[in-house]
């Protein structure tokens, strides 16, 4: 729950407040931009209260994903219904209630006929359980690699679902089910693909379903400060080298949409992916992993 107590200096007046719990992780301004914004340190302020039942709900959007729960209000009930699982696209959910372990890594639910997809996962809540139980549960857990794990075991069990990771970040999630080796990509079920992507972390992995929903976890994202596709330098952990290669592979995919597990997700459109994508294993040779981190509107560093 927000504190009054210790919120923000820069929050406009109102009801509604950010607390200095924030980390900085980008979550609530990407469900609630120009009410949330940035400081110089990169934490959350609240810059505008909400101006009708639109930016209300996007208000609690945010403060349900939020990871610190850093947001609230002093005088305004929470809506009865909640604000997940909310829908990004027919067939795709965003899972909110970010985990802070995972840094705030935003997680989905993918509804399928043979077994719904679970990429990445939200802090467990029975709350937010009882609401996937009206979807038919979860046949399977997706992670795409060892710093997004969060609460994927209880999920798992109290679904019986299968939990993927990639061999080379399996340590994170030893009771998973199936565990990937190489390079991919790997059926998961039909029409849904998982193939590796090193450069975060070696085992990185992407998720490809229907050819036009990419789950990428931590290594592309829709950078909305610079208006297009980007990665994370400060965070590529593995290597900036493979993660270009990965660049280059995932440029030979179809993809409408791209779900992040950091950054901000957008549908993208097959025709600018294809042509960003084309171009953006071969900039980031160019450039290098100094230099990219220097570009003007670099993506955040989460820590």
């Amino acid at each position: 729950m927000a504190r009054l107590d210790s919120a923000h200096p820069d929050n406009v007046e109102g009801p509604w407040f950010v607390d200095t719990r924030c980390i900085g992780c980008d979550v609530a301004r990407h469900w609630a931009p120009g009410l949330i914004e940035m400081d110089s340190d990169g934490r959350s302020y609240l810059a505008r209260q909400p101006n009708g039942p639109e930016e209300s709900a996007a208000l609690w959007r945010a403060a349900e994903a939020c990871p610190t729960q850093s947001i609230g209000n002093m005088e305004i009930r929470r809506p009865r219904e909640p604000s997940f699982p909310h829908q990004m696209t027919p067939g795709v959910w965003a899972l909110g209630h970010n985990a802070r372990s995972s840094f705030g890594a935003h997680s989905y639910l993918v509804e399928r006929p043979d077994g719904n997809l679970m990429v990445d996962s939200p802090r467990y809540l029975r709350s937010l359980a009882e609401r996937i139980d009206d979807f038919g549960g979860i046949g399977h857990v997706l992670l795409s690699h060892r710093d997004d794990v969060a609460d994927a075991d209880k999920w798992a069990e109290r679904y019986g679902a299968q939990v993927w990771i990639h061999a080379a970040d399996a340590d994170a999630a030893p009771y998973a089910t199936v565990v990937l080796e190489g390079t991919g990509p790997t059926q998961v079920s039909p029409g849904a693909a998982a193939i590796q992507v090193p450069g975060h972390t070696e085992g990185s992995v992407v998720f490809h379903i229907d050819n036009r929903w990419l789950f990428t976890g931590d290594t592309l994202h829709w950078n909305h400060r610079r208006g297009e596709l980007d990665v994370t330098p400060e965070q590529t952990f593995y290597s900036w080298a493979a993660l270009a290669d990965s660049m280059d592979r995932l440029s030979a995919l179809r993809a409408e949409w791209v779900f992040p597990g950091h950054g901000m997700w957008h549908q993208v459109g097959a025709e600018l992916y294809a042509a960003q994508m084309a171009r953006l294993g071969a900039d980031m040779r160019q450039v290098g992993q100094a230099g990219w981190a220097r570009r003007p509107d670099a993506a955040f560093n989460w820590e």
